[in-house]
């Protein structure tokens, strides 16, 4: 399934427009250390690669219960961090046949692909788009990279690393609203998948990693994830859009009021919380 034409990575459409774009977390490691990271990554204390077996039977009862998905993404972490990315890739092309299909990367990992023309094969010959954050390299780099090996299509700039904001901001006693999750800003055509459940952002999704550092006790209760089985629906997905329990441990007041430049983390409570 060659790419006809380049892939357009457009935040107005996800966030209002398109199908469901399903994120499919395989790591929870990096190969970076951002302070800030959304997806708590410095905090990680294991690798958490997601099993070959478990990934194809969740990904095939999701493409059963959305066959109408944009796009079926791999992220993490860092997940060409996953010893068997390519495969999963591979996996993933074959149940989404008539979907984009796509990895998240820092694109660090692809400076030793460079002369692996059957990487690039596989890339080119599978459609997989790559949405590129650039945080080391300018956009340039990776277009000659991808251009070289005539992959120009599956390249997706994401946007720049060199700024950072604080994405997440957990608290306690928040407000549980519509206007809330409205005025929330995660990319609600996003249905973000992590160790076989569906959460609705990343702040929930990634909660153990917070209570795991710090001993912390953000609370995650059966309204605040989707278990992915024989018995989920479409119906129970749809619905599933809206606010949840969990929404009490996220403060969006404290959110987006830090803009730095990228710097690495220190694992300090404080990069993800306003309560030390």
């Amino acid at each position: 399934m060659k790419l006809k034409d380049r892939y357009v990575f457009d935040w107005d459409r996800i966030l209002h427009k398109d199908g469901y774009h399903i994120e499919y977390s395989i790591t929870d490691i990096c190969n970076r250390n951002c302070a800030y990271c959304s997806h708590l990554a410095p905090l990680a204390k294991s690798a958490n690669f997601v099993g070959e077996r478990e990934f194809e039977y969740t990904a095939s009862l999701l493409q059963k219960l959305l066959p109408d998905a944009h796009a079926f993404w791999l992220t993490g972490g860092e997940p060409t961090l996953h010893p068997s990315f390519m495969r999963l890739l591979e996996i993933s092309r074959n149940i989404f046949t008539d979907n984009h299909v796509g990895i998240y990367s820092n694109g660090i990992t692809l400076a030793k692909r460079e002369a692996d023309e059957t990487f690039w094969r596989a890339v080119r010959d599978n459609g997989i788009v790559w949405a590129i954050t650039c945080y080391d390299n300018d956009g340039a780099w990776f277009e000659r990279l991808f251009a070289k090996h005539g992959c120009i299509n599956n390249l997706a700039i994401l946007h720049s690393g060199k700024r950072f904001f604080n994405l997440v901001n957990y608290s306690r006693g928040r407000p549980v609203t519509r206007e809330k999750y409205v005025k929330c800003g995660w990319e609600r055509s996003k249905i973000n998948v992590r160790n076989g459940k569906i959460y609705n952002c990343p702040s929930a999704e990634f909660a153990e990693l917070f209570n795991g550092y710090f001993g912390a006790r953000l609370e995650l209760t059966d309204k605040d994830r989707l278990v992915i089985d024989e018995n989920l629906t479409r119906e129970q997905i749809d619905a599933f859009r809206k606010e949840v329990p969990f929404c009490s441990q996220c403060d969006l007041d404290k959110r987006y009021t830090i803009i730095t430049d990228s710097t690495p983390s220190e694992r300090k409570i404080t990069e993800w919380s306003c309560c030390e």
